[in-house]
């Protein structure tokens, strides 16, 4: 393949001219120009700032290792201020152990502005467990972990976040003494470690007997037979040691928390034998190492193995003295007929045929001689026609006595009434003759109050005055649903114990039913919401005045009162009536000291020696209503009060007689005044009615 020819054709040649040469200085001035120019522009634009940003002055506690803001190319810091522009703008701080600070804040047209800000600091990691003193290798678990005050957690915990800085941490764990202990939290994420030791709460205690094999019991619970190691909680307990034909023995324990104790070798006695005692009569007073133990027939513990000496005594009887050896855990009796000391009283009677009760049994027609045991009696001598005569003898073995009575005539038959009547549900009334005597008592005597005013008292009413108080069984005839009820587990409802828990009212609307029963006028009369006595007393039954229950109750044959049911002179003589006694020691606070009469509360109704009236229990026993509102009386001796009834108005009603609570000088006494509006469990009442 042929190429085609290249034409070449020539061109005229040119010189090019040189160009012109631009001189140094130009240049120079140029530059020197522009720079000129952006400084000046810089100081406009520096000026424009200047006037036209605000003082921002920025605190942070503490103060952090760097800060950096954002909204603004320029925050330029002048001394303690930053100058910014208004607008919006975030802060960013950092500082190590503290966690970044971020904060978003507005810079307002305020010339000048101050911002506070504070930096958080890193919480500390805690990692606690507990162990038991000691004992490295144990852990506990489930403690409760407080801090401060507030749980947080229970052991073990791994990794608990806290506030750095100073603390209280404490541990509680069951069977564990508490720990508590001062911790300072250092904070900046670091990890800090505690394992505490704990004391127990709890001590080791050994136990052990003679003999060994008792058993042994805590607070009540069995723990097992000696020797025997126990843990027990700190704290008090009641440790009882038994065993077959031995005491039990008991023994107070104060267990201390991790201080182990051994109690070595407790020596049980051998049990105390039982010893039996009747007598013949029964009612004989026991005495055994010269302590008064009670009245027969009765059962007493007594110190195995050894001999005792047991002394019998009763009121007109010989006393006999035995010695006894009682096995251990076993039971002796023993039985004595005691050999009465007889006294002769010769009778010069007249009339002759006259009948003669000795303590209120009839003998039928009185003999020329009596020979009665030598302790008290109370002889009646009764004839129809005649007023019946009461008196009071001792006999005295060897010394005989004689006794001249002549009975007296009734005159009229307005004289002629029944010396003893009887209610329709059974309560018997015996006719009172009174006379003028002094109530209250003198400054002098001992145990006085200071409302026993002493006051002239003339009654001229005769009355009969009920001669017991009224019974449980008595009182439920007119209130069924009644009951006397128990203190501290002594039972005061039986049907023959004395009606308690009784208000005033009540007594007194008993009174009316018995007056009904026998269409007698009543004694009590509503008066708006108040029960009162109609005036002047009518013959209806009611509840004996206070100055004729004192009459009642210090009654004698001779000028003096009696100062105490059973006489002048105190402490009471055994079994003379229900008082505060040994048997009651557990139920009420102050015992009479030696004294028994075997009726912890109420005894049944007439149980014990009537006074020289044949009244019952006007002493002891339970306190009785009486009629009249309370009151203190003004001393007037030259003033005698007739019939009195008491006040017309008042809150309280008196209260009369002491009680089975009673164990003092000053509630014995006969003269003692007490005052109540509500119902006790030692207060009663004794019903009486005028004659006419």
């Amino acid at each position: 393949m042929e190429s085609k020819p290249i034409k070449i054709e020539p061109v005229s040649f040119r010189s090019r001219r040189p160009s012109p040469r631009v001189k140094p200085f130009n240049i120079l001035k140029w530059f020197a120009g522009v720079f000129l120019g952006v400084v000046l522009i810089l100081l406009g634009v520096s000026a424009w700032f200047v006037f036209t940003a605000r003082q921002v002055v920025i605190t942070i506690a503490p103060v952090p290792e760097s800060i950096a803001f954002s909204g603004s190319i320029l925050t330029p810091r002048i001394g303690d201020y930053y100058l910014m522009r208004p607008g919006e703008y975030t802060l960013a701080a950092f500082k190590e152990c503290f966690f970044p600070l971020e904060h978003k804040f507005r810079v307002s047209a305020k010339k000048r502005q101050i911002l506070h800000l504070k930096m958080k600091q890193l919480p500390g990691r805690l990692m606690i467990k507990a162990h038991q003193s000691g004992v490295t290798q144990s852990n506990i678990v489930g403690a409760r972990v407080y801090i401060d005050g507030h749980e947080v957690g229970k052991t073990p915990i791994k990794n608990l976040e806290i506030k750095p800085g100073p603390g209280r941490l404490e541990i509680r764990a069951s069977n564990y003494q508490d720990l508590q202990t001062d911790i300072k939290v250092h904070g900046c994420g670091k990890l800090q470690e505690y394992n505490m030791a704990l004391l127990p709460g709890w001590s080791d205690v050994t136990v052990s007997s003679v003999p060994q094999g008792a058993t042994l019991q805590i607070d009540g619970r069995s723990m097992g037979n000696t020797p025997l190691r126990i843990q027990l909680a700190a704290g008090t307990y009641l440790l009882e040691i038994s065993a077959d034909f031995y005491k039990t023995r008991e023994h107070r324990l104060v267990v201390k928390p991790n201080e182990p104790q051994e109690i070595k070798d407790i020596r049980l006695q051998p049990a105390d034998g039982k010893l039996a005692i009747k007598t013949k009569p029964a009612g004989a007073n026991v005495m055994i190492g010269g302590t008064f133990i009670g009245q027969t027939p009765l059962v007493i513990d007594l110190s195995p193995n050894q001999e005792h000496i047991v002394q019998i005594s009763k009121a007109g009887y010989e006393k006999a003295t035995r010695k006894v050896n009682v096995p251990s855990a076993t039971s002796t009796r023993i039985d004595v007929n005691l050999k009465p000391r007889e006294g002769i009283i010769r009778l010069l009677l007249e009339p002759v045929d006259t009948e003669l009760l000795v303590n209120g049994k009839s003998w039928g027609s009185a003999p020329k001689q009596l020979r009665l045991i030598a302790v008290e009696h109370t002889l009646e001598f009764k004839k129809q026609g005649y007023r019946s005569y009461r008196t009071r003898i001792t006999p005295r073995p060897g010394f005989p006595q004689q006794l001249k009575i002549t009975l007296k005539k009734e005159r009229t038959p307005k004289e002629a009434t029944p010396t003893m009547i009887t209610t329709q549900n059974g309560y018997r009334l015996t006719l009172i003759r009174p006379k003028t005597y002094t109530m209250g008592s003198s400054r002098r005597e001992q145990g006085r109050k200071s409302n026993e005013t002493l006051r002239k008292i003339k009654l001229t009413r005769p009355f009969y005055m009920g001669l017991q108080e009224v019974t449980n069984k008595e009182f439920k005839e007119f209130m069924a649903r009644h009951n006397s009820g128990t203190f501290k587990s002594k039972h005061l409802n039986g049907a023959d114990q004395p009606v308690v828990r009784v208000t005033w009212e009540q007594a007194a609307l008993f009174c009316n039913w018995l007056s009904a029963k026998q269409s007698l006028p009543p004694a009590y009369i509503k008066k708006g919401e108040n029960l009162v006595a109609v005036e002047p007393l009518n013959t209806g039954y009611r509840l004996p005045t206070e100055a004729e229950w004192e009459y009642c109750a210090r009654f004698t044959n001779t000028q003096t009162s009696l100062k105490y049911p059973w006489g002048h002179k105190f402490p009471p003589k055994q079994v003379s009536g229900n008082y505060s006694d040994q048997s009651a020691k557990d139920l009420i606070p102050t015992v009479l000291e030696g004294y028994n009469d075997r009726y912890a509360a109420t005894a049944p109704s007439a149980k014990f020696k009537p006074n020289e009236l044949g009244l019952f229990d006007m002493g002891g026993n339970v306190a009785e209503w009486c009629h009249d509102y309370y009151s203190i009386y003004s001393y007037a001796p030259e003033k005698t009060y007739v019939d009195p009834v008491g006040p017309e108005h008042g809150k309280h009603h008196v209260i009369r007689g002491s009680s089975w609570k009673h164990g003092s000088i000053s509630t014995l006494r006969l003269a003692y005044r007490s005052y109540g509006d509500d119902k006790r469990e030692d207060v009663g009442f004794r019903v009486c009615r005028y004659l006419k």
